[in-house]
């Protein structure tokens, strides 16, 4: 799990440094991305390591740390559009986005 973790933030963090080569506004609408992803899933993968005493108590909290971290993600964009006035949303979507997906680059390297 804290591999995983750990690619997000990598992968994001280097879409986030080739948005700056376009410009800054990209890079700080990717950084939102990073964070839309990365600090949600951060705080799941803590909170699956404090582990539950019991199987069905493991089941909840993998449950509702799943929806919570839907939540937070949403959350976080939302925050980003009212904080942020010079938001790019596609440096945003395309940085949430990939650093989701680098559960593919995960599995296929290990």
């Amino acid at each position: 799990m804290w591999k995983i973790v750990g690619l997000q933030w990598v992968v994001g963090s280097l879409v986030c440094l080739l948005m700056l080569m376009v410009s800054v506004h990209h890079a700080q609408s990717a950084l939102w991305g990073l964070a839309s992803v990365a600090v949600p899933s951060t705080l799941f993968a803590v909170r699956l390591a404090l582990g539950s005493k019991t199987p069905m108590g493991g089941t909840f909290v993998f449950l509702a740390g799943e929806f919570l971290k839907v939540a937070a993600t949403v959350l976080i964009m939302f925050v980003a559009s009212r904080i942020d006035p010079h938001l790019v949303w596609w440096s945003l979507v395309l940085t949430a986005v990939a650093t989701l997906k680098s559960y593919f680059l995960a599995f296929f390297l290990r």
